[in-house]
């Protein structure tokens, strides 16, 4: 069974191949989604949250246009915001409460995305299944948490700062403070929050008294597949549960449709591909940014592909074309592309790697900035805050990033890194999702860390009692060392007769 709230297309794009791969083994799947699946199978059944939650309704898109999630602290709260409304939505959805309180499926694994949604593995309390997660934007200190590891955040960033792991004295006292502020937030307010959620909607199976806690649920998981590669992310501690699994949906390139073939095939300079993913749309970008776009297009040598919502562009430049949807990664691998310009979302970022192309990122929030950072940190790509974009910015950068081969050389050398893994990751994923349903379960994939506090963990307690045990040995050996060392006093002499005769004073008449 796959548990799929969050609404956003490109984070069911990217499980839905999760979901082909299993149908294609023989599996049979049961998906919890807000997407229906374009090619139906037998052995395919769907629970649709049929309206999906409006995300820009809640969540404008003209506010990220506007720079209002450019805080590290504004950027956490969006996603507790976003996983609390979106959790919230799903679970109030007719058919998925139709389904809590009808369905008796036998199932052998429930998987889940792990994205703020915590409420939803009360599944597999319901269905007594073991769990395996999909972390879609890569590792956090949660994920960690949730297999038995601390993170160490000397050398660890989180994930919302564009910190590397060598960080100064300042940037760990920051790390720290954040890291900090992302735990005590996380126990104390945001998943009793989803404590509540899962308690309310699940009430009718089971009474709040017999229910697992969030935390408890999140602790039993066997097995979480993370969305990162060691190319990619700076090496941190893990443990044989966390799986990465980064690039597990890019395929062999298939045909393009062909009037767009015959557009990159025709362009004697090359092509230049522009998408700012599935959210943020072009057709929503403020007047004079948009100004700056076609200008800098209308000047160029090369082509440009741009993924744009509205066709019908006033005065639009010969060498642009625009197309409301676009299939992103088969484009990339085309050779005539030449440079992705791209918000720097996960997914359009390990497809541009895996192609071996160059990339202007222009991040908006979320986990952009931090992988605009890495690109920009391997070599293959360079950054331009949209605030930032104008007829200058834009052209210098798009500029150098074509007649400077070093950036091509890098983007070669950053996919030549991500496609060497032992086993592709999608057969990496097969072989644990697989292997949780035939052990029922990977306990043994964690250590028993796990049920330790944080005292014990970083063994504190243990610290503390030695410390305490070598003051009080410390004070017993001064004082006994005292009793040794310090001089007896000298003993007074006797006084003899004479003496004490001759001390008396004579009397005089």
């Amino acid at each position: 069974m796959f548990l799929v709230p969050f609404p956003a297309p490109s984070h069911w794009l990217w499980i839905e191949h999760f979901v082909k791969e299993l149908l294609s083994r023989g599996h049979e799947v049961t998906a919890i989604t807000n997407f229906a699946l374009k090619e139906p199978h037998r052995n395919y059944t769907e629970v649709l949250i049929d309206p999906p939650f409006d995300i820009p309704y809640y969540f404008p898109v003209s506010d990220i246009y506007e720079s209002k999630y450019n805080s590290d602290l504004n950027n956490l709260f969006l996603y507790w915001r976003v996983g609390l409304s979106t959790t919230q939505y799903a679970l109030e959805n007719e058919n998925v409460q139709q389904f809590i309180e009808h369905d008796d499926t036998d199932f052998d694994v429930i998987v889940s995305e792990q994205f703020y949604q915590e409420a939803f593995l009360m599944f597999a309390h319901k269905y007594r299944a073991p769990i395996v997660t999909l972390c879609t934007l890569g590792h956090a200190n949660h994920i960690d948490q949730a297999m038995g590891l601390v993170t160490p955040w000397s050398f660890v960033p989180h994930p919302v700062l564009l910190l590397s792991d060598d960080m100064t004295f300042y940037q760990r006292c920051y790390n720290a403070l954040i890291s900090l502020a992302d735990l005590v937030i996380r126990q104390l307010y945001y998943i009793p929050q989803q404590n509540k959620l899962a308690q309310a909607h699940f009430a009718r199976i089971e009474g709040p008294e017999l229910m697992p806690s969030i935390r408890d649920l999140e602790k039993s998981i066997s097995v979480i597949l993370v969305n990162s590669h060691l190319s990619t992310s700076p090496p941190r501690p893990t443990i044989p549960g966390l799986v990465n699994v980064a690039g597990a949906h890019i395929k062999p390139a298939k045909e393009l449709p062909e009037d767009i073939k015959k557009f990159l095939d025709g362009a004697k300079e090359g092509v230049i591909f522009f998408s700012l993913g599935s959210y943020m749309k072009s057709a929503d970008m403020p007047k004079d940014k948009m100004k700056a776009f076609l200008e800098v297009f209308r000047n160029l040598k090369q082509r440009v592909l741009w993924k744009y919502e509205n066709e019908d562009i006033a005065r639009l430049p010969k060498n642009v074309m625009v197309r409301k949807w676009l299939p992103q990664s088969d484009i990339l691998a085309h050779p005539k592309v030449v440079l992705f310009i791209t918000h720097g979302g996960m997914f359009g970022s390990q497809e541009g790697i895996y192609r071996g192309v160059p990339m202007l990122y222009i991040p908006f929030y979320g986990d952009q900035h931090r992988n605009a950072l890495k690109a920009e940190q391997a070599g293959y790509a360079l950054t331009l805050n949209f605030p930032e974009v104008n007829v200058i910015t834009l052209g210098s950068r798009i500029n150098e990033l074509l007649t400077n081969p070093t950036f091509m050389k890098q983007a070669k050398r950053a996919s030549e890194l991500f496609r060497d893994n032992v086993v592709p990751p999608m057969q990496e994923a097969m072989h644990w999702i697989e292997y949780v349903i035939r052990h029922k379960g990977a306990k043994h994939l964690k250590t028993k860390a796990i049920e330790l506090s944080w005292t014990q963990y970083l063994m504190l307690d243990v610290v503390g009692l030695f410390t305490v045990g070598f003051l009080l040995l410390a004070a017993v050996f001064y004082k006994v060392l005292g009793l040794f060392l310090t001089p007896p006093k000298p003993k007074a002499k006797p006084k003899t007769r004479d003496a004490m005769l001759g001390m008396r004073k004579p009397k005089f008449n």
